[in-house]
């Protein structure tokens, strides 16, 4: 049976009891409607949300650590500093979503639509974003080192001061983005559109030398 939001309360409390080893039973609230609902601070350690239906959910500063949000719809969503390191949200909706310093520490976000999402000062670190769209989120002081990147979408996005030390970034579009202070450092840059994007600033040792730059200029 799907849960609603009515579930919840039952929902969790056996959750915390299977996360304390105490019988309960994992949480499963895949394929759920959650729209809306209030889980700021909440412990979905490992859950199964896949599929779930979390537009405009309140899930700031929720453990979310392994979480399964296979093509969740997170659209609008408050993420802000919820701990998402590890979890699975591949194809995940993530459109404008509130990612402000979150944890997202080797996350699978590949293939994701992230597209003006705010990732302010989040942690990407070896999160892989492949195929991701990210086209104008905000990014700006984000750790993406040795993050994947290939193949993704960030035409517009901002990345200032961004950390993309040995990020893999070939066959991104970049087109317009703001690089203004990021640290590219040894990334692999082959076949990525850096046309009218800001790299004032922009530590790029090493990385044009991997590089293969459409219409963009490495200066």
């Amino acid at each position: 049976m799907i849960a609603t939001i009515d579930d919840l309360p039952k929902i969790l409390e056996q959750h915390r009891l299977w996360l304390r080893g105490e019988g309960g039973q994992r949480a499963n609230l895949a394929g759920a409607n959650l729209d809306g609902a209030n889980l700021a601070g909440a412990n979905l350690f490992c859950a199964d949300l896949s599929g779930a239906n979390l537009s405009h959910t309140d899930l700031a500063g929720a453990n979310l650590y392994r979480a399964d949000l296979y093509r969740a719809d997170l659209a609008g969503a408050n993420l802000s500093d919820a701990d998402l390191s590890g979890a699975d949200l591949y194809r995940a909706d993530l459109y404008r979503a509130d990612l402000d310093g979150a944890n997202l520490a080797g996350a699978n976000l590949s293939d994701a639509d992230l597209s003006g999402a705010d990732l302010y000062r989040a942690d990407l670190y070896r999160a892989d974003l492949s195929g991701a769209n990210l086209s104008r989120a905000n990014l700006s002081g984000a750790d993406l080192a040795g993050a994947n990147l290939a193949g993704a979408n960030l035409a517009g996005a901002n990345l200032a001061g961004a950390n993309l030390a040995g990020t893999n970034l070939s066959g991104a579009d970049l087109s317009g983005a703001n690089l203004s202070g990021a640290d590219l450092s040894g990334a692999n840059l082959s076949g990525a559109d850096l046309s009218g994007a800001d790299l004032s600033h922009t530590d790029l040792a090493e990385a044009h030398q991997k590089s293969k730059v459409t219409e963009g200029e490495l200066t």
